[in-house]
């Protein structure tokens, strides 16, 4: 029966990210509301995350599950990382390569193909890790073994209405305790812990 329920919630998770993809596809063909959208929900979001952080402008940073719309990576670019972005349906690849051809950052972001357990963890400073990510407890796993001591990883968490849809992984059980978070949005609270 758990199994069941299991396989309805990844299902209709399937659904939610693949409609939410299409919102976002659609704000890089409609600039202003995209603009608008970047303005009052993420960068807040993205502030709050990189002040949890100590990174440096220049340093190397992976983003697990860009989407069509890569914010995070277009946010950090415009700072001063390089970015590499990852993922995995490629029609949201196309569309975030398009944007940030457009943006002018290939210089500074790179988008591939692939999922998120199958990187090199070590050549990056950071790891950010979206909220639709899965499986997003086996990646934060992997990503504590084989990154370098020091590296930093940012995830988002499910809050609010969004537990329904996303399975939260808990920072304390994680990281053993040592770990930072925000909330700047209610329905996303993102975690900081460091290898």
């Amino acid at each position: 029966m758990f199994e069941r329920i299991r396989k309805i919630k990844i299902v209709r998770t399937k659904k939610i990210c693949l409609l939410l993809q299409k919102i976002e596809a659609a704000f890089n063909i409609f600039r202003l509301p995209g603009k608008l959208y970047d303005k009052v929900f993420y960068n807040k979001l993205l502030e709050a995350e990189l002040s949890l952080t100590d990174l440096e402008p220049g340093s190397k940073i992976l983003h697990i599950g860009t989407g069509p719309r890569p914010m995070t990576a277009i946010f950090l670019a415009e700072r001063g990382f390089y970015v590499d972005g990852v993922e995995i349906e490629d029609q949201a690849r196309l569309k975030s390569q398009e944007l940030i051809k457009d943006q002018g950052l290939n210089s500074r972001i790179n988008i591939f193909s692939g999922n998120g357990y199958k990187v090199d963890y070590s050549k990056y400073e950071a790891i950010w890790i979206s909220l639709h990510v899965e499986p997003k407890r086996y990646i934060l796993n992997k990503i504590l073994n084989e990154a370098n001591i020091g590296t930093k990883i940012i995830y988002r968490n499910p809050a609010s209405w969004l537990t329904k849809f996303y399975q939260p992984v808990c920072p304390q059980k994680l990281s053993g305790g040592n770990c930072k978070t925000t909330g700047i949005i209610k329905s996303k609270k993102s975690c900081l812990v460091e290898v």
